[in-house]
């Protein structure tokens, strides 16, 4: 269905320097004794150092924090985090546009995180610095709604160098969840919230129950969690319904875009599809090859200004707002159920033990099925009579039903239960002469996700064709299905095309062979007749007749054993050393499998979400590593300090064979208060499950045709040639014109996706250098750390819009990507893409870097003032990004992401500036925290497009604006142990972008929640 939409997809400077500014001058009269910086030991090593003591970047953020911004949901909060913005959330993986893993599995209802854009299969996330199961079959992506809230004590982001520590998958870096343990007492919070103008409401119950025993040795604590998040659907926001939210379209007065005067596209919010409408489009007659001249309800069909050959402005289509869009959130529940408990039973044995059971229930709706060319026969039943008269009166005989069937919308609902085991054994070992503090730590993870993927309303082709085709019934006068009537009846095709099947879109389904395949004609068959003239015009019987519940059942497990040693040799400060080093050395085992069996119906061509075949598979590694860190001098002449580390990994992969992963760094400060720090790191990444094993399957994605007469000007000044060259081999010389003949843009094309067991490993080299800095006698702490990643090899399934571009913008058409296009000579227009096929693939090189910084600062108002007006702490994260770039085949040029709405490697935004200011100020039993969350504005366009067509559109469209997003909380402890808060987010209520309808902000709008927190002793309740 051809649906063109031109894809809608300086503060910084000021906000940081102003809150440095203004923390150095209060700094300068802070008491050191009031305002002393708190250790913070990182465990992105095996050897606990503070966090401005590694040679890595690691940020850090506490429980305090997180519990200050009031989020229910840790994936849209994480994504404050500069590092973390390309992140998926409830707003990337519901609803409209969910999007599908590589190897076909629903990624809706995960949060998935993703350092640096660079996709969420490259970062790895763990608990308590242990690797936890994954929720997406075939991936290691951990879904982070898991994880309890309420428990996280911190949370630890390092960005370098952390696969020689703790393996594959984290080639982009590592978010460890540190949780808290040995409660004593009972903590609950319970908080409910909602957004000013309805929908998206969340509500959050916690408790935990902890107590230590024999003289604190022991302590076994249980927690449950529970969350609420209501759906937001697109007619609950004033600025997304239909005829209020805005679409960038090809501008009428200036179609071809040539005219540099006037915009190529433009902002309409009447917009529709020409071949659909809300009752139905109907072309009485064929033959005219003419377009649709009545809607279902017998009024003439409005062709009003077309804009291309599917794309009308102000006619009688389907508004672009009623198709594109559903659920902006999900309706989302969750429930967890973790107990732990510890046990020392000496200083050589001490014993932990975890075990979680978390819940995850999430359901969307998005997009309807839909038709473009349907038969329908002038006695339909249903037909209003002037309508059947025009198409009798045609020379067919019968008209063509356009149509997207809104009344069977579809919906997803995903369950997903994980099981995490955690046994650990730790402790100190006889230790030789020539070490101390030796001891060993070894642990056994396992953990299991059971999946069920729930479709409803999935369109069964044979029943809801039989359906469709109705008839009145001479005895009854009602209406019923032809098949009831006479069994040998057919519904009719496009045969008389020349393609024996019942629509545009059920190419795979041969109604001449098909036919019937789930149901037995007559008048026992159950057949109800099926409305399509108008949206709630179908009977619930005709709709639950035609459609079917279908499931994908999945599972993922995972085994870990690890063991190391650690230890210091004290001989090197006998050598004249600053300190012992410290020595990591273990070996870990661990073995992954997945499972994903769809029903047969959607195994099967007979269903709308249908072609998804099993996968599974298994592998396993052996690893081995070790770690060290030397400090090499300290209050030298010349160095205040000066330290090494280091690291290296092997892996034996029974499927991806041998690997290294190593890092290297060092830390040196020439005086007190300045320190730089630089790394240097090699990590490797094995093709996960999906990734190799993936069947073929067919599925669907939005693709523009390059070589249109509206794309062919705007790719390479290579795409005009090889356009030519494609089309001319495919459809004979003269017949494809450049910029002037039409293919399908925006089209709805079959995809073939699937994973490639030739896939090789892949490789990050990342390279960090910084400087922190604090001010003497001040707890003022700023950080900048460059960084530049580059992965070779890499793994990536690229989209069905990148491999139709980049087949046609390389220097030849000799290349992979033109080998998975496939055009038609006889297609709808001739010479248009029938299918691509998207397998994984290893492309030649992925590459980002930019700047991160960050500034820590607490300090007494009794410093600056004389008197006491509470204390107060900032902490700015932020980020500049200089480069994010995708080179498709060794020789060609680069592209540029950065700066772009759709720059990351997952189609995410990537801005060039970025930061999160927190600001946090308490007095007595009040504390206030205010929170503003900023990045810059991006191009709408790609940076090609910008090139080749600066008229693109108008100035003031050519970017999409700032994110800036303040919110407040208010708390207050009314006695011993129990405080109360209430907060607002987005405060001033920033709305979406024109084209745009969840950016730079979600659609839910300013938000309200208050909440009570209690942490008790056993005492204070009397037990």
């Amino acid at each position: 269905m051809a649906r063109n939409i031109v894809s809608s997809r300086r503060r910084i400077r000021l906000l940081a320097g102003a809150a440095l500014l203004a923390a150095t001058q209060s700094a300068a009269i802070a008491d050191d004794t009031n305002n002393t910086p708190e250790l913070v030991v990182v465990t992105g090593t095996r050897i606990p150092r503070p966090e401005y003591d590694l040679s890595n970047p690691t940020t850090t953020l506490g429980a305090d924090t997180i519990q200050h911004s009031g989020t229910v949901d840790l994936g849209d909060y994480l994504k404050r985090i500069p590092a973390l913005v390309g992140s998926l959330g409830n707003y990337q993986t519901n609803g409209y546009g969910t999007p599908a893993s590589d190897d076909g599995a629903s990624l809706g209802g995960l949060n998935l995180l993703d350092l640096r854009n660079l996709g969420y299969v490259r970062t790895l996330v763990l608990i308590d610095g242990k690797r936890t199961v994954s929720e997406s079959t075939g991936s290691s992506a951990v879904d982070i709604n898991t994880i309890p809230l309420t428990l996280i004590d911190s949370i630890q982001v390092s960005t370098g160098g952390v696969s020689a520590i703790y393996g594959a998958d984290g080639v982009s870096g590592v978010v460890n969840f540190l949780m808290k343990h040995d409660i004593e007492g009972v903590h609950s919070r319970f908080q409910m919230g909602t957004s000013e103008d309805g929908g998206g409401s969340s509500f959050l119950a916690a408790t935990s129950i902890g107590h230590n025993f024999d003289d604190d040795k022991g302590n076994i604590t249980a927690t449950f969690e529970g969350t609420y998040q209501d759906h937001l659907f697109f007619t609950q926001r004033r600025f997304t319904r239909v005829g209020n939210i805005q679409y960038f379209v090809a501008n009428p007065a200036n179609p071809d875009g040539l005219n540099p005067a006037l915009p190529a596209n433009i902002p309409t919010a009447d917009a529709q599809f020409e071949f659909s409408a809300p009752t139905g489009a109907i072309t009485s007659d064929p033959f005219s090859f003419g377009d649709p001249d009545f809607t279902g309800n017998g009024k003439p069909y409005i062709l009003g200004t077309r804009i291309d050959s599917a794309t009308l402005i102000g006619s009688s289509g389907m508004p672009f707002a009623e198709d594109l869009q559903g659920d902006f959130q999900p309706t989302a529940r969750r429930e967890i159920a973790q107990i732990d408990g510890s046990y020392e039973f000496s200083r050589y044995f001490k014993f932990t033990g975890e075990f979680k059971y978390a819940h995850v229930d999430t359901k969307s709706t998005s997009t309807a099925p839909f038709d473009d060319l349907t038969i329908i026969q002038p006695d339909n039943a249903y037909l209003p009579a002037n309508v059947a008269a025009a198409i009798s009166a045609g020379a067919a005989g019968f008209g063509l039903l356009s149509e997207d069937y809104l009344s069977i919308r579809n919906k997803e609902e995903v369950k997903r239960d994980t099981y995490r085991l955690v046994l650990d054994l730790k402790g100190d070992l006889p230790s030789p002469d020539f070490l101390d503090g030796f001891n060993y730590d070894l642990s056994y993870v396992y953990g299991q996700t059971d999946v069920d993927d729930i479709n409803y309303n999935n369109r069964i082709t044979d029943r809801f064709f039989a359906a469709l085709d109705s008839v009145i019934d001479p005895g009854t006068g009602k209406p019923t299905c032809r098949s009831n009537l006479n069994p040998a009846a057919v519904p009719p095709d496009l045969s008389i095309f020349g393609i024996p099947a019942f629509s545009d879109t059920t190419g795979s389904f041969d109604s001449t062979v098909d036919y019937p395949q789930s149901f037995t004609p007559g008048p026992n068959s159950g057949c109800v007749p099926f409305n399509p003239f108008g949206p709630t015009a179908a009977s619930q019987a005709a709709i639950a007749w035609a459609t079917a519940t279908t499931h994908t059942f999945g599972a993922i497990m995972e085994h870990v054993l690890t063991g190391y040693v650690s230890a210091k040799a004290p001989a090197f400060q006998n050598w004249g050393f600053a300190e012992p080093l410290s020595v990591v050395a273990g070996g870990e085992y661990r073995k992954e499998a997945s499972v994903s069996n769809p029903d047969a119906i959607t195994q099967g061509n007979d269903a709308w979400i249908s072609g998804l075949l099993p996968v599974r598979g298994e592998f396993d590694v052996y690893d081995f590593f070790a770690e060290l860190s030397l400090p090499i001098f300290a209050d030298r002449s010349f160095a205040k300090e000066l330290s090494l580390d280091g690291a290296v990994r092997t892996s034996h992969y029974s499927t991806a064979g041998d690997s290294t992963s190593w890092k290297f760094g060092g830390v040196y400060s020439p005086v007190d208060g300045l320190k730089f720090r630089a790394s240097d790191a090699v990590a490797v990444r094995a093709p996960n499950i999906g990734e190799l094993f993936a069947p073929n399957q067919s599925l669907f994605s939005q693709v523009t045709d390059p070589c249109d007469a509206s794309q062919v000007g705007l790719g390479t000044s290579f795409r005009v040639a090889n356009c030519q060259a494609i089309e001319d081999a495919l459809l004979g010389p003269g017949v494809y014109i450049p910029g002037t003949t039409s293919l399908n843009t925006g089209a709805t094309t079959p995809t073939l996706v699937g994973g490639n067991i030739d896939l090789r490993p892949e490789t990050a080299r990342t390279y960090t250098a910084g400087i922190v800095g604090q001010l003497p006698g001040t707890s003022l702490v700023v950080t900048a750390d460059w960084y530049n990643v580059k992965i070779t090899n890499a793994i990536q399934a690229l989209s069905g819009q990148l491999i139709a571009s980049e087949c046609v913008d390389l220097s030849t058409i000799n290349n992979p990507f033109c080998a998975a296009v496939t055009r038609s000579a006889t297609g709808h227009p001739p010479g248009s893409i029938a299918q691509i096929r998207v397998q994984e693939i290893n492309v030649a090189s992925f590459s980002t870097g930019g700047i991160d910084f960050t500034l820590d600062y607490a300090a007494d108002t009794t410093d600056w003032f004389g008197k006491n007006y509470g204390t107060l702490n900032f902490h700015v994260i932020g980020n500049w990004l200089d480069h994010l770039t995708f080179i498709s085949l060794p020789g060609q040029a680069p592209v540029q992401g950065a700066g772009t709405l759709g720059g990351g490697f997952d189609g995410t935004p990537a801005p060039k500036w970025q930061t999160n200011i927190d600001i946090n100020w308490a007095l007595d039993d009040w504390t206030v925290n205010y929170n503003i969350d900023w990045y810059s504005h991006v191009l709408r366009a790609s940076l090609q497009t910008e090139m080749d067509q600066p008229n693109f559109v108008a100035p003031q469209y050519k970017y999409i604006p700032d994110r800036f997003v303040q919110s407040i909380q208010v708390g207050y402890d009314v006695a011993h142990g129990w405080n109360v808060y209430g907060g607002i987010d987005n405060l001033f209520y920033q709305k979406p972008a024109i084209g745009e309808s969840a950016y730079p902000v979600d659609p839910i709008g300013r938000f309200f929640y208050v909440g009570v927190k209690s942490n008790l002793d056993f005492d204070e309740l009397g037990l």
